[in-house]
């Protein structure tokens, strides 16, 4: 089928052949970049925001930063609306002839371009109704400037190779080929069967290029030579190239790609996006009008607010939705104010979006499932009445006022407390400076909770993080940078997600580290220096003791009185409250106010010094009489 020349051909202004730009493939990058945009935002119909672009898209390396950093710095194609972002040529002259608009966007599309679309394109381009181009648009489709494609889509003629001439040289002239731009391919066109195999003998051409756009009419000029003018049908040639994706990728101005060079293609996409972060504000005042009025959510923002959320695991905050569902960027002088407004807002959408503090959110069911529950490690075990052979009760509970002073202030120091174990913040005896208002805190990681990759709530103010909702989630980052969302649960009064931060702590019991508060309330710094706290470490090879005897004492019924009596008879010195009630969490979790009747009732306990000691020889006088008053029923 031969292919007659139109009056619109003309030269692009590119090389014919293989392109040999200072960086391309950066450059093709950015060119198939620019064209999935302008497609996409065609494909949607209207001026969209980048977040529906990014999923129309649908490529995981096209991110929101870098679709609004390509979008703003391309003001020749895009430009934007009221928040939203539209394709300049929707904004052509009214006054040109339908004709030759139709012509200039599909040539601006760079493939063959849906009736459809064309029509809409068409309608806001002359304002008026997608539905009166539907019957213009195909009709003129039919005219000898385009060709037909698959599924209802049309390309300009002036894409394929115009063999309209019998002569070589003529066929070379009218197509702007040169015999040094075809004779490029001719080693790589060598003994192809362009008869039966007509789409593989164009991939062998096209992969030549290694990685280069390569014009169209090359390809066909092979093609041709190869069939004569009988045989040689450009129209179809260019379909089944098209049809091809997983071989060919099609550029504007009517050239080729090997679909190989993708790879290539989204490492320049994400090399970039890593680098223009900051692009976006800095650039936003120069390409978009500043909004005038506080943001207003509408029902429609709420579906788009629903979709946003869709499928996302990972907590989203308001900022990141005013940027990439309102193109609201920070800057704008309703910045602030509209993060509380659209914060306020989500919260009342509670069945749509989890609030977890600050300006944070979640999608429904996205919340880690152990959220709410105490581990089973944590807990306090049921015990067995334990009395000596002269029927006399041990491990009784005494109320507090049994206890001397020093050990009353003991129980309510906030490292003795943990979880199911605490008082009122109110209570709490804090170290001098401590407080919701400390920049910073020092605590102090007990064998427990660093197993399982938890922290009581016992050790930090009430406030220090964000008090509400109950269920809050921050992020910690450590010296390298790295961040891992935690999760503060003020129900159970503790704190998740901790494993992965605890990894390069190596003390079993008595770490120290800090958490300090930084500009964004949910983000805080974690610092370790290996530093141990004097009370609650326990090196290895005590710790090593400790765990075997735990496994005894899960063996059979022990009392807490005789775990107390054993720890003490090691420490032949003595131990201070704290380190006594660590050792004995070790072997088994223990309430600090069991701990503090069994020293306060049995007088072969005894303080001095701060320091608690058993002595053997007291053992038989058993229980303290001047305690029975005070042994709680």
């Amino acid at each position: 089928m031969a292919t007659t020349k139109t009056a619109e051909k003309k030269p692009t202004g590119k090389k014919s052949g293989a392109q040999t730009d200072a960086d391309p493939k950066a450059n093709l990058a950015n060119e198939l970049l620019i064209a999935r945009l302008h497609q996409g935002l065609v494909a949607l119909g209207e001026p969209a925001r980048i977040s529906e672009l990014v999923r129309e898209i649908g490529d995981e390396a096209i991110t929101t930063g870098l679709v609004r950093h390509t979008l703003e710095t391309n003001p020749r194609r895009f430009v934007a609306v009221d928040r939203r972002w539209d394709v300049t040529q929707r904004y052509l002259d009214k006054q040109r002839p339908v004709v030759r608009t139709l012509e200039e966007i599909v040539g601006i599309y760079g493939q063959p371009m849906p009736v459809l679309e064309a029509a809409t394109e068409l309608g806001h381009i002359y304002g008026r109704v997608h539905e009166h181009f539907d019957q213009v648009a195909p009709r003129l489709f039919r005219g000898s400037a385009y060709f037909a494609g698959g599924e209802d889509s049309y390309g300009l003629s002036a894409w394929l190779l115009d063999i309209e001439s019998p002569k070589e040289a003529d066929v070379l002239f009218y197509n702007y080929l040169t015999k040094d731009s075809v004779a490029a391919f001719a080693a790589a066109a060598e003994g192809l069967d362009w008869e039966s195999d007509p789409v593989g003998s164009a991939s062998v051409l096209v992969d030549s290029a290694e990685g280069a756009p390569v014009d169209n009419r090359i390809v066909q000029y092979y093609a041709w030579k190869a069939l004569g003018d009988d045989d040689f049908d450009g129209p179809a040639l260019y379909d089944a190239m098209f049809r091809s994706p997983d071989l060919f990728i099609a550029l504007p101005d009517h050239r080729w790609v090997s679909a190989t060079a993708l790879e290539d293609v989204r490492a320049e996409w994400t090399a970039l996006a890593a680098t223009v972060g900051e692009s976006a504000e800095d650039l936003a005042p120069e390409v978009s009008d500043e909004p005038a009025a506080p943001l207003s959510v509408t029902e429609g923002d709420l579906a788009e607010l629903q979709r946003y959320f869709a499928d996302r695991d990972e907590v989203v905050t308001a900022q990141e939705l005013l940027e990439n569902v309102f193109e609201v960027l920070p800057g704008s002088k309703t910045f602030d104010a509209d993060i509380v407004t659209l914060t306020e807002y989500l919260r009342t959408q509670a069945e749509d979006f989890i609030w977890v503090g600050t300006s944070r959110f979640h999608a429904p069911d996205t919340l880690p499932p152990y959220l709410g529950q105490v581990p089973e490690s944590l807990t306090f075990p049921v015990l067995p009445r334990f009395e000596t052979a002269d029927g006399e009760i041990l491990d009784q509970s005494l109320a507090d006022d049994a206890f001397d002073r020093g050990l009353q202030d003991a129980i309510l120091d906030p490292l003795a407390q943990d979880v199911n174990d605490q008082e009122d913040g109110e209570v709490t005896l804090w170290p001098d400076g401590v407080s919701a208002e400390s920049k910073s805190l020092r605590l102090v990681l007990k064998s427990h909770h660093k197993e399982i990759g938890t922290f009581p709530l016992a050790q930090v103010p009430r406030g220090f993080f964000p008090a509400e909702p109950n269920i809050v989630e921050v992020t910690l980052r450590d010296a390298s940078g790295a961040a891992y969302p935690v999760y503060v649960d003020y129900d159970v009064q503790l704190v998740y997600g901790l494993f992965d931060v605890y990894a390069d702590i190596a003390a079993d019991s008595g770490a120290v580290f800090t958490l300090e508060k930084t500009d964004d309330p949910a983000e805080f710094i974690f610092g370790f220096g290996n530093e141990t706290d004097k009370d609650v470490y326990v090196n290895a090879e005590r710790f090593s003791v400790l765990t075997d005897y735990r496994s005894e004492v899960e063996g059979g019924p022990v009392s807490t009185y005789d775990i107390v009596r054993t720890i003490l008879e090691h420490h032949h010195k003595g131990a201070s409250f704290l380190a006594l009630l660590t050792e004995v969490n070790i072997v088994r979790r223990t309430p600090r106010r069991l701990l503090a009747s069994i020293l306060s009732g049995y007088t072969a306990f005894s303080e001095r010094a701060n320091r608690w000691t058993f002595d053997s020889k007291k053992e038989p006088e058993g229980f303290d009489k001047r305690k029975v008053e005070f042994i709680l029923k």
